[in-house]
């Protein structure tokens, strides 16, 4: 069956062409001449994407979604002519405000859309924000560009791994490692050979989701120093990879990143003879 997408926009809103979306995939899709928004909400009765230039504070534009974008419980949109690397994004959401049911409605605020797969906000570790900012965490439209090649799972049964558990920031961070790039997913390509000499098969990463670092109220009791949240388990996107991890998250790319590490571990173990399973 071939799956077509109308290109053609049906409405406008001031320079932005627009027509109904589709329901699924959630989060922001690139379609033919434009992005697919999609968000669910069971209880919302209206919702705005709001579109921001790529690292300002002042929405560019806000666009509702009609009455006739809305699938059951998904506003659904496609936005024309974006620029995709210069677009960030969140939405407002009207809707009850009753806590006591767990409704929170408050369309004053901007928010992170929960299937971002690119997440602004946190770039470069523990770097806070230069001046307050009405939605420091934004989604990214991420390119689907990545040339996989002929990368292959490797389906090592479970009974022959030998993993190695590791926390990104924490595995290089110190000089000792002697690596590049301390702290990132670029590193952790660095010290491949040493996994490999342990006879490592297996790699499984603490936390990589993007989380908030400086989220913590609580403070060092002998130095006062504000602690930070360094284990990642309180998560702001479960489908973004954690900007500050990457060397390159500062461009904008860390999802291509985490891509090349994954890549690179089983090719790595390729070129080595070593009594032990392909690496993952």
């Amino acid at each position: 069956m071939i799956n077509r997408i109308d290109v053609y926009p049906t409405h406008r809103h001031g320079d932005y062409w627009l027509r109904a979306g589709r329901p699924y995939p959630f989060g922001a899709s690139i379609v033919p001449g434009g992005v697919n928004f999609a968000v669910f909400s069971r209880h919302a009765t209206s919702c705005t994407l709001v579109l921001f230039r790529r690292g300002e504070s002042e929405p560019l534009v806000e666009i509702p979604f009609l009455d006739a974008f809305r699938i059951g419980n998904v506003w659904a949109m496609v936005v024309f002519g974006l620029e995709l690397e210069e677009i960030e994004y969140g939405y407002r959401m009207d809707g009850p405000h009753r806590p006591h049911a767990g409704h929170r409605f408050n369309p004053g605020i901007v928010l992170l859309d929960p299937y971002a797969r690119a997440i602004t906000g946190r770039t470069r570790w523990a770097e806070p924000h230069a001046a307050p900012d009405p939605a420091p965490f934004r989604g990214r439209i991420l390119l689907d560009d990545f040339d996989w090649q002929d990368d292959r799972q490797l389906e090592i049964p479970a009974e022959d791994l030998i993993i190695y558990e590791m926390h990104v920031r924490g595995f290089t961070r110190h000089p000792s490692s002697g690596v590049k790039f301390p702290g990132t997913y670029a590193a952790i390509r660095e010290k491949i050979p040493y996994l490999l000499e342990l006879g490592v098969n297996a790699v499984e990463l603490m936390p990589i989701q993007e989380f908030d670092e400086l989220e913590s109220d609580f403070y060092n009791p002998y130095t006062g120093q504000k602690l930070r949240n360094y284990w990642g388990y309180s998560t702001v996107g479960f489908f973004a990879p954690k900007a500050g991890y990457a060397a390159t998250g500062a461009l904008g790319m860390e999802a291509d990143e985490v891509k090349a590490l994954v890549k690179l571990l089983p090719v790595s173990y390729t070129h080595l003879t070593l009594p032990t399973s392909d690496l993952v």
